[in-house]
Order: structure tokens, then sequence, then C-alpha cells
């Protein structure tokens, strides 16, 4: 009966320090002046919900009209005695779970001393001989032991296990610093060693220079001296003609006869001066020429700078690079595609070998590889990497409407139209999708809605359309019609200034990024024209340049073509430098002079090569997916390409394919190809 008591008394208790309002335990209860106590939350709400508030507040219990003080309801007095009983209340629950229950709460005043193997509970001696009575049961003291035992044992185990991986961390960290700092010290040998031959280089080009000169200085010194006779002859003619004049006007036979006489030893003295001929002035135009050697790119080609070796017992990974590439190992079906547009099959073995050879110093293997394909089109770099295919072109060499003369930029309306950059034409085309002319404007010069080799082209998300006129070092923008709006920018080296930009693009909140060629750097401008900040300085390190002439930007990452260190650059938007991947050559996920960069909404990273005459494909991490393309006039072949632009997809789209147009630049045409991802 005390235990009813008390849980009737605990539960009258319980009901007191309830809020009438929201039916939970008082929160900062307040007290009005009936004396009736309510949550301050639930004061606030009361007295907003009222549709007049004024200052006076109903009891939500009695009704009784209570003023609100200046400073609001927290101006009510605070209920420290509910306030006191909710804090030990809730401490006493919080001390009780805290604290294992110790009785049974099936039978009254039994103690917990068993515990249930089977149920894995505790129980008391009557639950145990009843309703646990056909399971094995065990003293909890017993069971306690040899639980914590157990327990201890595994912690032991997990102790030695977590040692051991400790352990085996650190070694795996040092071989990453051992990796990192072997990596940092080979570049540095190799970039020393590159120095040294760029230092013999510009040795014989300084020496060939000297006898360029030194050739000029002989030829002009003698020219020159020529020179200055023939004026002195020049001026003594003219003094000879007025005389013979003045001569001939002589009426008088004695003085006619005087002067006559004066003049024929004038004329003989010019009889003997030099002639033009003597200084063979037929091959005037062949005096000093410089013949490269004729197998100067073959020497530059096979120059030996040293050899990368991996120093193993085994060859790590060799098995699984010959695995990768074990599919490749057959015939492939390339369909080409000739400017007419008609389609042929042919048959051809692609393969690409991995030749292994342990080379006699100990421990030293060396991976090479062949890729025969690159005899012919140089497309896929594996079995699973995307295929690009080249579905039509647009324009040819010329002046005439439509056609092009190295077409190096372009972009596109929110309509599909084409917008191209038409470089030496000195203008801009307007086409729609198929080709067929729209709208032209500009011509050669320095004013308003003149160029000088536009570059590049961008359109913003009203259609304003962005003119890098490269060299008048500025940026014209017009609207989707060819209207004229307002110039940005000018020559220089300051904020906002450019010298010879190459690129242009816009990111979705209306920056503007330019690479600012000649000042290697990239500013961002603001949407209105107005410089935000720039990155970028001259030079081959992480976030230098040497002629940035590409940019892209996905997000929030800026892709920068660094075209002379044959690379690509990436940053931040706010300038910090990301990462970096390419390198110089052929080989697939080398580059050479890359001149525009693209991102499709797949991530992927469409490279124009200018030097390769092709386009290289990456992830958007750098890692090396597959190229296109190779030397040629055909569909599907480039000579320098140059601007790529990725098609917006059309809303009712549901491949992944992506199209994409690319500026084929001394092909004087636009070649519209098609990834398939």
């Amino acid at each position: 009966m005390a235990n009813r008591s008390g849980g009737s008394l605990a539960n009258q208790i319980e009901a007191e320090l309830i809020c009438v309002v929201c039916q939970e335990r008082y929160t900062s209860p307040r007290v009005l002046p009936c004396q009736h106590s309510f949550c301050e939350s639930c004061l606030s709400m009361a007295h907003l919900a009222r549709e007049h508030r004024g200052r006076l507040l109903p009891c939500p219990t009695c009704r009784a009209v209570a003023v609100i003080p200046d400073n609001g309801i927290q101006g009510f007095p605070v209920n420290f005695a509910l306030n006191n009983l909710v804090q030990i209340l809730v401490s006493t629950e919080n001390e009780v779970r805290r604290t294992p229950q110790s009785l049974c709460s099936l039978h009254e005043n039994r103690k917990i001393t068993m515990y249930c193997c089977d149920c894995e509970v505790t129980t008391c001696s009557k639950c145990a001989a009843t309703s646990h009575a056909q399971h094995h049961t065990e003293i909890i003291l017993d069971v306690v032991d040899s639980e914590r035992e157990a327990l201890q044992a595994k912690l032991d185990e997990m102790e030695k296990v977590l040692d051991g991986s400790d352990a085996e961390l650190n070694i795996v960290n040092e071989m990453l610093e051992k990796i990192t700092k072997q990596t940092e010290a080979a570049i540095i040998t190799i970039t020393k060693e590159a120095e040294k031959v760029i230092d013999e280089v510009n040795k014989k080009k300084v020496g060939l220079v000297s006898q360029v000169n030194a050739l000029k200085m002989g030829q002009t010194e003698r020219i020159s001296s020529f020179k200055d006779d023939l004026k002195g002859w020049s001026k003594k003619r003219r003094e000879i003609k007025q005389a013979l004049g003045n001569v001939l006007k002589t009426e008088d036979d004695v003085a006619f006869l005087q002067g006559a006489s004066e003049i024929r030893g004038d004329l003989k003295a010019r009889d003997k001066s030099s002639t033009l001929s003597e200084l063979n002035s037929e091959t005037v135009d062949k005096w000093i020429n410089f013949e490269p050697a004729d197998n100067l790119a073959i020497q530059v080609d096979c120059l030996d700078m040293g050899e990368v070796k991996l120093i193993k017992e085994e060859p790590v990974g060799t098995n699984a690079v010959i695995n990768s590439n074990s599919r490749v190992n057959t015939a492939r079906r390339h369909r080409r595609r000739n400017t007419a547009g008609n389609s042929r099959d042919t048959e051809q073995e692609t393969p690409l070998q991995i030749n292994l050879e342990r080379f006699t110093e100990e421990n030293a293997v060396i991976i090479r590889y062949t890729d025969q394909r690159r005899a012919g089109r140089r497309d896929q770099a594996s079995a699973n990497a995307p295929r690009i295919r080249a579905i039509h072109q647009i324009g040819s060499c010329g002046t005439n409407l439509g056609d092009f003369f190295h077409p190096c930029g372009m972009s596109q309306l929110s309509n599909g139209h084409l917008v191209v950059a038409d470089q030496r034409n000195n203008r801009v085309q307007i086409l729609e999708e198929n080709g067929s002319f729209v709208q032209m404007f500009g011509n050669e010069g320095t004013g308003i809605r003149e160029f000088k080799s536009p570059g590049d082209i961008a359109v913003d998300g009203e259609d304003n359309i962005y003119v890098l006129d490269t060299r008048n070092d500025r940026i014209q923008v017009f609207t989707a019609d060819g209207r004229y709006k307002k110039i940005i920018g000018g020559i220089g080296t300051g904020q906002g200034k450019f010298c010879k930009p190459q690129a242009i693009t816009i990111a979705a909140t209306g920056e503007i990024l330019v690479a600012d060629s000649g000042n290697n750097r990239v500013q961002v401008l603001s949407p209105d024209g107005r410089f935000s900040h720039s990155f970028g300085r001259e030079g081959s390190g992480e976030g230098e340049f040497m002629e940035p002439c590409g940019v892209a930007i996905s997000g929030t990452d800026v892709f920068v073509c660094d075209h002379h260190s044959h690379r690509i650059q990436v940053f931040r938007l706010t300038g910090e430098f990301k990462s970096t991947f390419g390198s110089f050559g052929s080989e697939h996920g080398q580059l050479s002079y890359p001149s525009s960069v693209a991102v499709d909404p797949n991530g992927s990273v469409i490279v124009s090569e200018y030097g390769n005459d092709r386009l290289s494909v990456f992830d958007s991490v750098g890692r090396f997916k597959m190229c296109f393309g190779n030397e040629g006039n055909d569909l599907g072949q480039f000579l320098s390409p140059n601007g790529v632009s990725i098609c917006s997809p059309d809303a009712n789209q549901r491949s992944t394919n992506v199209k994409f147009y690319v500026c084929d630049a001394w092909n004087h045409r636009l070649q519209m190809c098609d990834m398939i991802c």
C-alpha cells in the first residue's frame, strides 16, 4: 500500500508540473497576477494569437486580464518553485536511468540475482524457476566475471590489431613520402637537364644570330657607302643640269664655248662614277638567308635525356597493365567519312603492344609501350572509352558570307545560332546550326564595330555577344542582333587591361573570365565588366603560365590551356591553384600546344591540340580518356584545331551523348562532332 500511495503522490506532483496550454512540463514558467503559471513561450503564443493584441492578456485558465509589462512577457515574474521542482524531477529521472534496477519488475521485493544465458536477460530467482525454468541460467556474479574476462581478451586483441594497423599505416605513409620526395628530386633533375639542353640551343642560337648580324653589317656598310656616293652625284647632277641650262641660254659665242668646255669636264667625271650594277642588285633578295638543318626535327625528337625507371624487385602493376589492355589487341572496324559525307568501312589491326624489358642494372624494370594505332586514326584509348564521330562541316576558305578565313572561336545563342570569330576576315558571323548564313558584322580597324584578329566569342545569359578583339586588346559587347553596346578593357598591364587576350568565357554567375595571354594571367571581371581579381604570372611552375590561350569553367573549377607549357591547369574561381595535367608529346595523355578547352555536362574535359592536330579528352580530375583526329582535311581530321564549343543540350534529349563544334582553323571550317558516352 505504501508503494501505491507513493506512486499516486508522484503522479499528483507530475500533474502539477504540466502546463495547461502545451500539456508539457513547464519551461521557464511565468506567473500571472491571478497566480496561474504558464510556460513563457505559451504566453507569447497566446498573446500573438489575439486579433487585437495591445498590452492586455487574458489568463488562459481563469480569463482574468493581466497587463503585459513594458519589457513584454519576460516582465512577468518567474515561478521559481515550479522551475526548481521541474529541475529536481529531471535530475532524479536521469539518475534513475544511470542506476541499474536491482528489483524485479514482476515480483515485488525480489532482487535480481540470476542471468538467463539463452534469453540474455537478468531475472530474479523466482523468474528463473518459472518462466526461465527450461533455460540455462547462472548466478549474475559468475556471468559478470567470465564476461569481463572475455571482453578484456577482445580488448587486448583489438589493441594489438590497432597497433599493427598503425605500424602498417606508418610504413605506407613513409612509402608515399619517399615516392613524393623521389618524384620531386627526379623532376628537379629533369628540369636541370632540360635547362642544359636549352642553354646549348640558346648558345647555337646566339652564334647563328651573330653570324647573320655580321653579314648584315658587312653588306649594309658597303651599300651605305654607295648610298652616300649616290647622294653626292645626285646633287652634282642637279648642279650640272642647271649650269648646262645657263650655258645654252648664253647668246655670246665666246662665253658659250667657254661654258661648254667646263661642262664637258664635269660630264667626263660623272662617266667615271660607280653604278648600281656593281652591287649585284639583281640578287639583292638572296644576300642573307638561313637554312635550318634538314634533320633538325629528327634530332630534337631523338634527343635522349635519360630514362625514368621503376626500382623494384618485382614490377608492381605490370600484370594489371597487360590485363587492362588485353581487350584492345583485336581487329577493329573503323568507319570513316570522306568530305562528301559518304562512309566506308576498313578492317585494320590496331593492337596496343606493351613490351617489358629488364635492364642490366640490379632490380631495375623499364616498362615500354608502343601504340600501333597512332599510325592511323588515334581514336580510342581503351575499350571502355567514349567515342567521337564527326557529323558534318560548315564553311570553306573565302571571304564570301558563310565562308571563313582561320575561324578560331565560337559560341551559341539561346536559339541555337552559331556566333563565330572569323579571325583573318576581321568579322563576326552568325549562322544557323545547319550552316545557313544569318548575319555578319565588323571589318578591320580600331573603331567601334571594327576588329583586329578577333580571337574568341562568349555569350551571356541575356544573349549579349562578347567579342574578344585580340589585336585591339579589348572586348566589344553586342546584342544578339549585332547592335553595339560597349567596350571593355584596353592595352596595358594594369587591372582590367589586356595584352593580346586569347580566350573568354562567362560563368553561370555572370563573371567574365579572360585568358590575358600577353600578361600571362587570367582576369576575372564582374558581370558589368569591372575588374574583380586575377591569378597567374609568367613561369612554368604551379599557378604560372606561358601564354594562356584557352579557358573554361565547370562549377567553381576553372580549366586553363597553358599553351607553351603543354598542359592544363585547374584553379578555383577565386584563383587558388588546384591541379595540373598533361605534358609535352603526342602519346595518349600528352599535349602539344593546347589551344582551347571545354567541359561538357558529363564532366569530360575536351582539349584541342594545335600541335598534334587532334582532340584529347580527359575526365574532371585529369585522367586521360581518349583522343580523336589527326592531320588532314577529311571529315574528322584537323589542321590546327582551335576553339571548342559545347552545344546546349536539348530539353527533350534523353541520351548522354554530347554534341560540340570545333573551329578547324587552317581548314577554314567548323566541324560538328558527337561524343558517344
